[in-house]
């Protein structure tokens, strides 16, 4: 993971975003004593969007060491912490109400997306939320030169990328139950990029 890392690290040294306003339509299914996981965080946007909206128990959570730095700076209300989602997520079972994975989840082989889909799982309450954003099948199309590994999963010369279809979301999250399911395009970053947007619940 070495590589991946310092990949990251440079990422988010170079690069800054903003909050785009995915998360609010959600905002009035949750109570305010809700614990709420954030992963793969970057610099956790969701989370800080929380805090600003009252939910004070929010844990922003990465593998980069880096960015978990930027992160507090800008925010030293924010709980952080810092692990490596393949290496499974270090909290209890049922002790979850809320994982936000906000295009973190696309970047692994099936049985990793599969094992890491089953902790997320395995740490939510029951009848937990879980909110994801993954890269559509229609981004593939602006690539070139993608190595194929697997179905919908292609190694971009620094980087492994998975591709969600409509399919795909149902097989990965098929233990969840569905309330939202959309494809859609999201401006946040320099170009429109397409991606499937899921509310989900443990059943």
């Amino acid at each position: 993971m070495g590589n991946f890392n310092l990949y990251w690290d440079d990422i988010h040294r170079k690069y800054n975003s903003t909050y785009d306003d995915w998360l609010n339509k959600y905002t009035k299914l949750f109570r305010k004593d809700f614990k709420f996981v954030e992963l793969g965080c970057g610099r956790a946007y969701c989370s800080n969007y929380l805090i600003s909206e009252g939910f004070s128990d929010v844990i922003a959570t990465d593998f980069s060491s880096e960015v978990l730095k930027m992160v507090q700076e800008e925010n030293k209300d924010l709980q952080t912490m810092l692990f490596d989602m393949t290496g499974g997520l270090p909290f209890g079972d049922n002790s979850v109400d809320v994982v936000i994975a906000d295009l973190c989840l696309h970047y692994f082989d099936s049985e990793m997306t599969k094992y890491i889909i089953k902790e997320i799982s395995r740490v939510l309450k029951k009848d937990g939320y879980l909110l994801v954003r993954v890269n559509s099948t229609k981004e593939v199309q602006k690539k070139n030169n993608l190595e194929k590994i697997e179905h919908n999963f292609y190694f971009e010369g620094n980087i492994y990328k998975r591709y969600f279809d409509e399919e795909d979301c149902y097989y990965y999250f098929k233990d969840f139950k569905v309330y939202y399911l959309q494809e859609s395009v999201m401006d946040r970053y320099d170009n429109p990029k397409v991606l499937w947007e899921l509310c989900l619940r443990k059943n």
